[in-house]
């Protein structure tokens, strides 16, 4: 059966609307990355606090909503905010972000219509975000190396038929995941490899990796944020850096040899000491804190990427069938 926002009922949109936005308003919702609700705390994410729940069945019962619409729509807030010490705060620690990607914590669901069927906007999303990353605009379109570019391509060209009712067999999807594994392997430059990581972990078919989708954002949002402020970073942190990049890139290799199956990174890292030094460098308090001053300067190109996927994801809630 077809989900119905809000449960069809306007009065039900218009009290929880009222009741998110308040406390929204008041920084009593933490943005995070998953569902989190606590009626003792007063702990609750943003999703926690529109249903009241960290159940996920429960939200989706509650609201008429998919959870990964919500949680998708969090993760982008999440990234654009700064978690700050603060003693003095009631959780321990202050957020700091721009208003526009704040303001995005209510838009969009006030953009959603009692009675709507939203479960699809995931779906349509995806195809919309992989082509800004492909987009020659994109800050890292350079960097991107064209056998994981046609790899991409392949899969929106599958998406697309899947979007218009082709049911797509499995050997075609187990031909595109091989293909992009191919091409995610092959990639030699490091500023490119977290779209490569991206694009790998994206060829599966629409229903199954919506749900997904949230998490492998976060992971990919990180990581291009991280390398947005690269370039404010001295010369010495920007090679630390790489190295990381490289490195990481090594021990999920690593991670895969049979004498290793069983070990966790540190284990690895322990039997690998050049990785391992390579690895920690970039992750020292030193390096760690201008880091963050780094990605300070880069907020205003931050909020800019981060507002451009709030506003694809508003547009396509906003319309209406017919």
């Amino acid at each position: 059966m077809p989900l119905r926002a809000f449960l069809g009922h306007l009065s039900f949109r218009t009290e929880t609307v009222a009741r998110v936005r308040e406390r929204w308003a008041a920084r009593q919702a933490i943005p995070l990355i998953y569902l989190k609700w606590s009626s003792d705390s007063g702990f609750a994410s943003l999703a926690g606090t529109i249903a009241e729940t960290q159940d996920p069945d429960v939200f989706v019962a509650r609201t008429g909503i998919p959870l990964e619409l919500a949680l998708l729509c969090e993760t982008l807030i999440n990234a654009g905010v700064a978690f700050v010490d603060d003693k003095t705060a009631p959780y321990g620690f202050a957020m700091q972000c721009d208003d526009a990607v704040w303001a995005f914590g209510t838009e969009w669901l006030e953009a959603i219509a009692a009675g709507d069927d939203v479960s699809d906007v995931v779906r349509r999303f995806l195809p919309r975000f992989v082509r800004h990353i492909l987009s020659d605009d994109f800050s890292l379109a350079d960097h991107v190396d064209a056998e994981v570019r046609a790899a991409a391509q392949q899969i929106l060209a599958i998406w697309t038929r899947e979007l218009e009712g082709e049911v797509i067999s499995r050997q075609e999807w187990r031909a595109a995941r091989a293909n992009v594994l191919w091409a995610s392997e092959a990639s030699v430059d490091p500023e490119g490899f977290l779209v490569a990581d991206l694009v790998e972990s994206l060829p599966w078919p629409l229903a199954g990796i919506a749900p997904e989708f949230p998490a492998i954002c976060q992971k990919f949002l990180h990581a291009y944020l991280q390398s947005l402020s690269a370039a404010f970073l001295p010369e010495q942190d920007q090679a630390d850096r790489i190295a990381w990049l490289v490195g990481a890139r090594h021990l999920r290799h690593l991670r895969g040899e049979a004498r290793f199956a069983d070990a966790s990174d540190e284990a690895i890292l322990d039997q690998v000491p050049e990785l391992k030094s390579a690895m920690l460098a970039f992750r020292q308090p030193d390096a760690e804190s201008r880091m963050g001053a780094a990605r300070h300067l880069t907020r205003p190109l931050a909020t800019r990427f981060l507002r451009e996927q709030m506003d694809s994801l508003l547009a396509l809630l906003r319309e209406r069938p017919g």
